[in-house]
């Protein structure tokens, strides 16, 4: 979701910082062509594509070069290193938002307060020193539990403005909404913006894991109301 909404601000001529703790630039530059020219990346990776996917390729690339788009590789950062790399964003390209992908814990501690302690103090940069001082959006990540809570850190939630689930379908949902309204749902979980959803309320959803993009989904679902 992080790349697919990565592409939309890209799409709007936006400059855009992608903090990765996760992909290297060229694994996730392959993700990022792949979600582009609709190649799976399976076979963008393997060099297995056609001529004219070739060209295709090309095509994007020379497009993400007219872009003002950083991706960094930071497999371990903390709130001092996403702030240096979030300024000389700022001063390179002239940042309008920051993508980090995704808050997790950067105590090695086994005490649970310290690890909290941590995500609280990442978020609460992310949130005032960079996207309040900076005049930045922030969009971000974080594992959530199998209820869908937000996993590790309640302080996460104390400082973003709208947390927004996305879960799995059951085969039985996905059987009673019927196949054109997805196999995922979307949540606002909390919002200081505007209005949150009630359990009943979601946006359906589609993922194409071939080309890495979610997408709406055809039809969204007959609401469940009590008439």
């Amino acid at each position: 979701m992080l790349l697919t909404c990565t592409v939309d601000l890209l799409k709007k001529n936006k400059s855009v910082l992608y903090i990765d703790s996760e992909l290297s630039t060229r694994l996730f530059t392959l993700r990022i062509i792949s979600h582009l020219t609709k190649i799976k990346f399976s076979n963008l990776r393997s060099g297995n594509y056609s001529q004219e996917d070739e060209a295709k390729i090309e095509a994007a690339v020379e497009w993400l070069k007219t872009r003002k788009f950083i991706h960094v590789y930071l497999p371990s950062f903390d709130e001092n290193t996403m702030y240096l790399a979030a300024k000389k964003a700022k001063h390179l390209i002239g940042m309008e938002c920051i993508v980090v992908d995704y808050l997790k814990a950067t105590s090695e501690s086994d005490d649970a307060y310290a690890v909290y302690s941590s995500l609280g103090r990442v978020s609460n940069i992310l949130k005032n020193s960079i996207a309040g001082d900076m005049n930045v959006c922030g969009i971000t990540a974080a594992q959530a539990t199998a209820s869908g809570k937000i996993a590790d850190s309640a302080k996460i939630a104390r400082h973003v403005s709208t947390v927004i689930s996305i879960t799995d379908k059951s085969i039985e949902e996905i059987e009673n909404d019927g196949i054109a309204c997805g196999t995922k749902r979307l949540r606002i979980m909390y919002n200081r913006n505007g209005a949150q959803m009630h359990e009943n309320e979601w946006i359906d959803m589609d993922f194409d894991g071939s080309t890495l993009t979610y997408s709406e989904a055809e039809m969204q679902h007959v609401p469940d109301v009590p008439y």
